[in-house]
């Protein structure tokens, strides 16, 4: 990866080829080490540990006790938090779990013809497109609500209550303690059904914003909603304040899948500065927020639009 960005900041204008990149990722990953199309996402996941593990043993060796210095958790690394709460006494566990991205399930919600024309208005976009897309539609605020909104676990997933003792019934609900600088959020498009015995892929569209605020998925704006109106502090010390004045992101980059389970075709959209680029393989072409709006996304990164340094106490903008 160093040669690879060496290569592309230089200044020379040639096409670049990252086949030593592709190969050095084969050798750590060599499940994925073939000429068949693999998910982007397993990318990702894979690619982050490999930095992350040169990362660590680099950082053992320049800071005594082996401190915190990887560039992958700096950047991508943020913190789960799990309540899980037994329906008979009330009494609430909670883990806490770091996470480099957020895999969402999409949410199911009917829109009809007017909503569709309602939110196509908003995003300059024919309504035909919205309901052509399996009659209905998905957002990412509605992913996310559904991802941090409380589950009941039925009679079959009965945890053990350290209160009552034994096996309860309870409900679980996820919430996001710390927030990363980059936040990735993968679409899981692809479902397998174990009473069918089939694997498919779902081509829903999904509304996303360019603009995000993370706030009421955190675990202060969540713990609040329970329990009052609370200052609470993260796994880490952060006080709920300063995790929402980091709430507001923008994004920068979409990954789409076309195609279907067995074969397919990835494309990245990327912002630069107020421009967007479509970058399909080796062809990179300027395109128009619509046609952004539009895709089918499968990997969505937003960056935080102000870094918070506590020394000075002042929101730094970029």
């Amino acid at each position: 990866m160093d040669v690879m960005y060496s290569a592309v900041f230089s200044g020379n204008t040639r096409p670049y080829s990252p086949a030593k990149f592709l190969y050095s990722w084969w050798q750590h990953a060599s499940h994925l080490a073939s000429y068949e199309q693999q998910d982007a996402h397993d990318f990702f996941i894979t690619m982050l540990d490999r930095i992350h593990e040169d990362e660590h043993e680099w950082c053992k060796s320049l800071i005594e006790g082996g401190g915190d210095c990887c560039i992958v958790h700096k950047v991508f690394s943020g913190t789960l938090r799990s309540d899980v709460t037994c329906t008979i006494c009330g009494y609430t566990s909670t883990t806490y779990d770091p996470c480099m991205d957020i895999s969402l399930d999409l949410d199911y919600d009917k829109i009809s013809k007017k909503s569709a024309a309602s939110n196509s208005h908003a995003c300059n976009i024919d309504s035909n497109f919205f309901l052509s897309q399996n009659n209905g539609m998905s957002t990412l605020l509605g992913c996310l609500e559904r991802f941090t909104g409380p589950e009941k676990l039925g009679s079959d997933q009965k945890l053990f209550c350290e209160h009552c003792q034994v096996k309860q019934e309870s409900v679980k609900q996820m919430s996001i303690t710390k927030l990363p600088l980059v936040a990735c959020f993968h679409i899981k498009r692809f479902e397998h059904s174990t009473l069918k015995n089939r694997s498919k892929k779902i081509d829903r569209y999904v509304q996303f914003p360019f603009y995000l605020d993370m706030s009421p998925f955190l675990s202060s704006s969540i713990l609040r909603s329970r329990c009052g109106n609370r200052l609470f502090c993260s796994a880490d010390g952060d006080s709920d304040v300063e995790m929402e004045l980091a709430s507001e992101f923008e994004i920068f980059a979409v990954i789409t899948h076309s195609g279907n389970l067995e074969s397919g075709h990835y494309t990245t959209f990327l912002r630069q500065i107020n421009h967007w680029y479509k970058c399909d393989d080796s062809c990179v072409t300027h395109v128009s927020e619509n046609t952004v709006r539009a895709s089918q996304a499968y990997m969505l990164f937003y960056g935080q639009r102000f870094l918070h340094y506590k020394a000075s106490g002042r929101a730094i903008v970029f």
